[in-house]
C-alpha cells in the first residue's frame, strides 16, 4: 500500500506554495548590504575631508597634549594633496547622488566636505602664489605632481671616525663648475635625534646643477646629548672640505653652508662660533669662516621657540634627548644653543627661509634673527612662505619648494657663485 507524505508549508514559502527563488533572496541581501557599505564608505569619505581641513585650520588649541596631537596631524595634510583631489571628487559625486536619493544630511555633509577639501588645496596655492609675485616666482600645477627618483651621490667619503663611528659625506660633483669654484655643505634635519644625509638628495643635485660641490654630512645624533659634538661634527667636516679642495676642485674660501630644521640651526651656529671655544671641531682642522650661510625653518631663538611653539611635546622631547634633562643645566645651554645669542659684526650673508603656519618654528623666528643681523651690518634676508608648514623642502615640487628654488639661485648668485 501507497504511503502518502505531506507538510506543512513554511513561512519562506511563497503564497501560491512553491518554494522560494534561493538565488533571489541572496542577490537581494547582497545588493542591501552593498548600499550599506557604500553608504559608510560615502560617510568616511566626507567625514574624513571634513576633519583634515579642521585640523589644518585650526587655531592655537588649549592643552599641550592636544595641541601637539593637532599640530602632528596638520604636519601631515600638505602630502595629502592628491588624495585630497582624489577626494573632492568623490564628495561631488556623493552630494549629487544624496541630492537625487533625497538624502539630505548627506547631501550638506558632501557640500561641506566638496567646499572643506578644496579650501584645503587651493589656499596654500593661492597665498604662495601671491608673494611669490613679489620675488618675480611663478608657481605651476604641472610641477607639483611630478616625484622623481631620489638621485645619487657622485661618490661617498668618509670624513672623520670618532666614538668608532664612521661619518660620511655623500659628495654631488657639477658637471660644469661654477667660476667660482663654490662648495656647499649641507645639514639634515630631524630634531637632532634622526634624519639622513640623503634626505634632501633632489635639493643637492639641483644645487649641483648650479654648478656647486655638494657634501651633506653625517654628525653624531642624539641621544645622548650632543648639543657640541653635533656642532663640532660639522666644523670637522667644513675643515675636510677645506683640506680636500684640490681633488674637487674648489675655492677653499668659497664653501659655504645650509641646513634645514635642526641642521638648519647646527649650519647658523657652525657658520657663528668661529674660534669659539665652546664650540670646537671634533677634529683637528682649523676653522675659518664660510661664504655664507642658509636656514631653512631652523630655530633661532630656542627660548622663545620654547614658549610659542605648536608642537611643545615634540620640542621638549627633541630637547632632552640633544641637551640633556638636566634641569639645572639644561637653561643655559637652551641660550648657548640659539644663533641669535652669537651675533656679532663680521658674520657670513644670512638667508633664513620659513613657513607662515609653521607649527613647529613660530614665524617670528627668522625676522627677529635678521633684524638683530642688521643691527650690526650683517648682510640678511628672511623669506616667510604664506601658508607653507614646517618641512616643506621635503616635498620636492610643493609649493614652498617651489617658491624657494628661486629664492636660493639668487642669494648664492649673489654670494658663492660671484667670482668677486
Amino acid at each position: 500500500m501507497d504511503t502518502k507524505i505531506t507538510r506543512t508549508p513554511t513561512q519562506s514559502e511563497q503564497e501560491d506554495g512553491t518554494p522560494p527563488d534561493r538565488p533571489r533572496c541572496i542577490v537581494a541581501v547582497g545588493v542591501r548590504i552593498l548600499r550599506y557599505l557604500a553608504l559608510f564608505a560615502a560617510w568616511a569619505v566626507c567625514l574624513a575631508t571634513i576633519v583634515v581641513g579642521l585640523v589644518f585650520f585650526a587655531p592655537r588649541m588649549p592643552g599641550r597634549a592636544l595641541l601637539n596631537t593637532v599640530s602632528l596631524a596638520a604636519l601631515v595634510v600638505p602630502w595629502l594633496t592628491v588624495p585630497l583631489l582624489v577626494a573632492v571628487l568623490l564628495t561631488v559625486v556623493i552630494a549629487a547622488m544624496a541630492w537625487h536619493s533625497g538624502r539630505r544630511v548627506l547631501l550638506a555633509a558632501g557640500a561641506l566636505a566638496t567646499v572643506v577639501g578644496l579650501f584645503v588645496i587651493v589656499t596654500p596655492w593661492w597665498s604662495a602664489r601671491t608673494t611669490a609675485k613679489e620675488y618675480g616666482v611663478s608657481l605651476s600645477w604641472s610641477e607639483f605632481f611630478p616625484t622623481p627618483t631620489p638621485p645619487s651621490p657622485t661618490e661617498t667619503r668618509t670624513y672623520q671616525r670618532i666614538e668608532n663611528q664612521d661619518l660620511h659625506a655623500d659628495i654631488y660633483r657639477p658637471q660644469v663648475p661654477a667660476p667660482s669654484r663654490a662648495a656647499l655643505l649641507y645639514v639634515h634635519g630631524g630634531g637632532w635625534n634622526s634624519g639622513a644625509r640623503s634626505d634632501s638628495a633632489q635639493w643637492f643635485e639641483w644645487l649641483a646643477q648650479q654648478g656647486i660641490t655638494v657634501f651633506s654630512i653625517d654628525y653624531r645624533l642624539a641621544p645622548p646629548p650632543r648639543w657640541q659634538d653635533a656642532v663640532g661634527d660639522v666644523k670637522c667636516a667644513l675643515g675636510w672640505i677645506r683640506s680636500q679642495a684640490a681633488d674637487y676642485d674648489i675655492a677653499p674660501s668659497n664653501v659655504s653652508i645650509a641646513g634645514d630644521s635642526a641642521g638648519g640651526q647646527l649650519a647658523l651656529m657652525a657658520a657663528y662660533t668661529v674660534e669659539d671655544r665652546q664650540f670646537p671641531p671634533s677634529c683637528a682642522v682649523p676653522e675659518a669662516p664660510v661664504r655664507s650661510v642658509m636656514g631653512w625653518y631652523a630655530p633661532t631663538d630656542l627660548p622663545s621657540l620654547i614658549t610659542h611653539t605648536r608642537l611643545p611635546n615634540s620640542l621638549q622631547q627633541y630637547l632632552g634627548d640633544y641637551l640633556g634633562t638636566d634641569n639645572a643645566t639644561q637653561p643655559a645651554r637652551i641660550a648657548q644653543i640659539s644663533p641669535i645669542s652669537h651675533v656679532r659684526t663680521g658674520l657670513p650673508p644670512t638667508l633664513l627661509v620659513q613657513g607662515d603656519i609653521d607649527r613647529m618654528i613660530p614665524n617670528t623666528q627668522a625676522p627677529a634673527l635678521v633684524d638683530r643681523l642688521h643691527a650690526v651690518n650683517v648682510p640678511a634676508e628672511a623669506v616667510v612662505i604664506p601658508w607653507v608648514d614646517h618641512n616643506f623642502t621635503g616635498q620636492w615640487d610643493s609649493w614652498g619648494s617651489q617658491f624657494l628654488r628661486p629664492v636660493v639661485q639668487n642669494f648664492l648668485q649673489k654670494y658663492a657663485l660671484d667670482e668677486d
